[in-house]
């Protein structure tokens, strides 16, 4: 199992790329990518701790997870959503390192995991579940849009090892197709698969996966780049490049919640965290009112002022962090 300091660039972003590039002086496809390569590469060697990288079995598959901190703390693991991966939460490891045995995962056909043949949402919540299987112990699930679905999918037996939920503006009610085609997910789905396959077809280098990234036009208003940290970026162009595109048949479509039951109650301490419903958030209007039905001992919290990746924009990643450390102090004990 591998450790050490290059290695956590390499893991996320390929080296070679990186690296090959910046040897040869070949000139970046536009301004301002040096700079987020740099500041990304600067940050993570000036606050450097171990992690180890390791390898999860799942039905054939070979999923990629990274650990941080001491064993014997309280574990909580971190699930990404679609086209993501476990770098969306290095701030989150890095912050809660000291304190607990933190996990991140790669989905199936994201990040450094194996592509497979299906990409539902129980597919997914197989994947959550044999990275419990491996931590063997109780462990709080924390999980960002599909990862929270995949996660809140354990949460309905629950898995022996799943301590709690908190989840972050999961699509969570989805089976119903207007719903569906009105979240701030599903808008966005379109732009991004249009431009995945372009890219895959003229064999796009990462520079112009990273430069579409920061041009992104968001809910917020202006490019993503305006609201989003360089490593954010770095983070969301890989996953972008990284990712099969064979997951966006069943994530363009309500076929990928067709066996997740919005109505089936929790069986876990659970917390949802909102995204505002005006900003392209997965939970809609109303909807946290089929929640509560569903879930009468959850807290709901609502961001104002918030878009989906309410953990990776600059504005609201102070809020969602004050929201999951009263989460973790209450139920980590």
């Amino acid at each position: 199992m591998p450790r050490g300091g290059k290695s956590l660039f390499k893991r996320h972003f390929g080296a070679p790329w990186f690296y090959s590039q910046e040897k040869s002086k070949r000139a970046y496809c536009a301004p301002g990518l040096t700079a987020i390569r740099s500041a990304f590469k600067n940050r993570m060697l000036l606050r450097w701790k171990p992690m180890t990288d390791i390898t999860v079995k799942n039905d054939g598959l070979d999923l990629t997870a990274s650990v941080y901190g001491p064993e014997g703390a309280p574990d909580i693991l971190f699930l990404h959503g679609i086209a993501g991966s476990r770098d969306t939460w290095e701030e989150a490891a890095r912050r809660y390192e000291d304190r607990f045995h933190v996990w991140t995962l790669d989905f199936r056909g994201h990040g450094h995991s194996d592509r497979a043949g299906s990409y539902f949402v129980e597919d997914y919540a197989s994947d959550a579940a044999a990275m419990l299987d491996f931590i063997r112990r109780p462990t709080i699930v924390a999980g960002h849009s599909l990862g929270a679905v995949a996660a809140a999918y354990l949460g309905h037996e629950p898995h022996r090892f799943l301590k709690a939920l908190f989840l972050e503006d999961p699509p969570y009610f989805m089976d119903d197709r207007d719903d569906f085609e009105n979240s701030g997910p599903a808008k966005a789905f379109a732009a991004i698969h249009a431009f995945l396959e372009e890219a895959k077809l003229t064999g796009a280098a990462f520079d112009r996966y990273l430069e579409w990234t920061r041009t992104m036009p968001t809910a917020l208003g202006g490019p993503r780049s305006d609201h989003t940290s360089p490593r954010h970026l770095l983070s969301a162009a890989s996953g972008y490049m990284r990712q099969d595109p064979a997951c966006w048949e069943a994530a363009r479509s309500t076929a990928q919640f067709e066996s997740f039951d919005p109505s089936k109650p929790l069986k876990v301490p659970t917390f949802l965290l909102r995204a505002d419903p005006a900003l392209g958030a997965a939970i809609l209007a109303g909807h946290e009112k089929r929640f509560v039905a569903a879930n009468p001992g959850a807290r709901i919290v609502l961001v104002e002022g918030a878009s989906h990746r309410i953990h990776a924009t600059r504005a609201s990643e102070p809020r969602f962090f004050e929201e999951l450390d009263g989460f973790l102090q209450t139920h980590a004990g």
